[in-house]
């Protein structure tokens, strides 16, 4: 039995649990305690520093260099290692609107992963399906060519690729006839589909077609803000719905280019950190240091923003298709088509601890912004028992950070990262 003892640190469980140590026998949680002890085995001094619980991502789309739709297993290693360098120990990979050939390859080297994960990388729950279903009044950066409304021939045929990895089905509930797929996947969610969790995203739905959705069993809202109706003085949408329900889990873009803080901040107040979840849906930018991608790029100073050259972009990608689209960084998000009429936000490029600096810049505590990081997405997506926090029992997903949050040593599964970060 190996044992390894964190000692010395202030620890947030996410909650304030104070000065103490941490003792892991192999890879879980065994002792936390503010009493000195005398450790055996491996020992990491904490002090000075803070101990919080490893990061949850619930939506991503790249990382460190590489994309999620590219359908090869090293690259879905290599981004489970760059999120793992940033603090956030469990990861969702998000599967863009395309072909079925194209999400049916990612969903299945995503399912690789989560099989048999990476000893230096971040935990994969699971894939998350999020524009294939969605509306094409919302679908955003998603490419519209291949959306289509929520059918069981197509999602049957993902899932079967995924082999019961699809951990989140994104969905237009308006054009989900009668409700008929929600309330399938909610009646054989566990016995089917191993706990699926069904959201709402990239949808132009009333307010009573939302509300109803969520009654339906809709328990998650994709990227809230974005891709959705609502935000007008007359007319209610799916916004308002997610604001006012209770029993739906809104996902927050925490990068203050998808969502400026004063909405951010408005969600939090109004639903409380124990139902909102935040998410960076960032590209392969990700953990990517500014100086190597601007190596590859353009700068167009016309539209103040760097393109990215195609060479650099893999062929998978399905938002870059026959030189239709082109994508941009633009102080500091990633961009689609800068300067013309179709002009859209495409993700973020900031990993989950720039964010949950950013939030805490809001105005919000540490605890709460930690709660919506950790705890409060592995309660959604089912996964709290196991990870989220620090308690006995819990795997050792445990992250040692400076007063700033910068990233001093990542436990992953009790095992330190070979390789010191800073």
């Amino acid at each position: 039995m190996e044992i390894l003892t964190i000692a010395n640190g202030d620890i947030y469980t996410p909650t304030h649990f104070g000065q103490g140590s941490i003792v892991i026998q192999d890879d879980t949680i065994s002792e936390i305690t503010t009493e000195t002890l005398q450790p055996s085995g491996e020992v990491i001094d904490a002090s000075n520093c803070l101990v919080i619980p490893g990061l949850i991502d619930g939506l991503i789309h790249g990382g460190g260099g590489y994309g999620t739709m590219t359908g090869d297993v090293e690259d879905v290693a290599s981004i489970a290692r760059a999120h793992a360098r940033s603090g956030v120990t469990s990861l969702v990979l998000g599967i863009s609107s395309g072909s079925m050939a194209q999400i049916n390859s990612a969903l299945t080297a995503i399912a690789h992963v989560v099989d048999e994960p990476v000893a230096d990388g971040s935990q994969i729950i699971g894939s998350y399906v999020e524009g294939k279903f969605g509306s094409l009044a919302k679908n955003g950066a998603q490419n519209a060519k291949y959306i289509t409304p929520p059918n069981f021939e197509e999602f049957h045929a993902m899932w079967a690729a995924s082999d019961g990895t699809l951990k989140v089905i994104s969905i237009a509930p308006e054009n989900d006839e009668n409700f008929q797929f929600i309330k399938h996947l909610t009646t054989f969610r566990t016995d089917a589909y191993n706990d699926i969790v069904i959201a709402m995203g990239h949808t132009n739905a009333t307010f009573a077609q939302a509300m109803a959705a969520i009654d339906a069993g809709v328990t998650r809202a994709t990227h809230t803000y974005n891709g959705m109706s609502g935000m007008h003085h007359r007319t209610l949408g799916a916004i308002e719905a997610v604001l006012s329900h209770p029993d739906i889990h809104a996902e927050l873009i925490i990068d203050e280019h998808h969502v400026h803080p004063f909405w951010g901040n408005n969600l939090i107040q109004q639903k409380g950190a124990h139902a909102v979840g935040l998410i960076t849906d960032c590209t392969e930018l990700a953990g990517v240091p500014t100086e190597a991608w601007q190596a590859s790029a353009t700068y167009v100073p016309e539209l103040d923003a760097y393109r990215l050259n195609e060479d650099a972009i893999s062929e998978h990608d399905t938002a870059f298709e026959a030189g239709t689209t082109e994508k941009y960084v633009r102080n500091g998000a990633m961009w689609l088509d800068v300067g013309t009429p179709t002009e859209r936000l495409a993700g973020a490029n900031i990993t989950l601890m720039d964010g949950v600096r950013n939030v805490i810049n809001w105005g919000n505590s540490l605890e709460d912004a930690l709660t919506m990081a950790t705890l409060t997405p592995a309660q959604n997506l089912g996964v709290s028992t196991s990870v989220g926090s620090i308690e006995t029992g819990k795997t050792a997903d445990i992250v040692i950070v400076d007063e700033n949050l910068s990233v001093q040593t990542v436990i992953l599964r009790g095992k330190p990262l070979k390789k010191h970060i800073s």
